[in-house]
């Protein structure tokens, strides 16, 4: 047996209590978003978000975000980890992607494409169904 100073011992409570909220189930957790929001730019972890983007392009950084952008947007970028976009674009848009597991689904408004530029590891880019 060994014995625990008064550090040791809030440090292993501290640790205990941190497998205990790494175990339990996402859905338990309460999400609280944080970070800003200029017009049609994001920026911040676990926001959630439908903006009209009024004619300006859309911006996403942070991570954990999950936005549906609706209305005149020209453009869209994304940086970061984890965030969720869906967006309508006019034909051409440019839809630039970079980081880490972001998932954006995109819609032409009438015919074509966008100009796609994706970076970084395990982004997805897809058009809506």
């Amino acid at each position: 047996m060994f014995q625990t100073c008064g550090a040791e011992k809030f440090l292993l409570s501290t640790f205990a209590a941190g497998l205990a909220v790494a175990a339990s189930p996402l859905a338990a957790q309460p999400r609280q978003g944080a970070g800003t929001r200029d017009g049609a730019s994001i920026n911040g972890v676990d926001q959630a978000h439908q903006i009209d983007c009024e004619g300006r392009p859309a911006e996403v950084s942070g991570s954990g975000n999950r936005i549906d952008f609706v209305g005149d947007c020209p453009g869209l970028t994304v940086n970061g980890v984890d965030n969720q976009i869906s967006i309508i674009l006019p034909p051409g848009a440019d839809l630039r992607v970079s980081g880490v597991d972001n998932v954006v689904s995109w819609r032409i408004r009438g015919n074509g494409k966008p100009r796609i530029s994706v970076q970084g590891v395990d982004n997805q880019v897809r058009p809506l169904r």
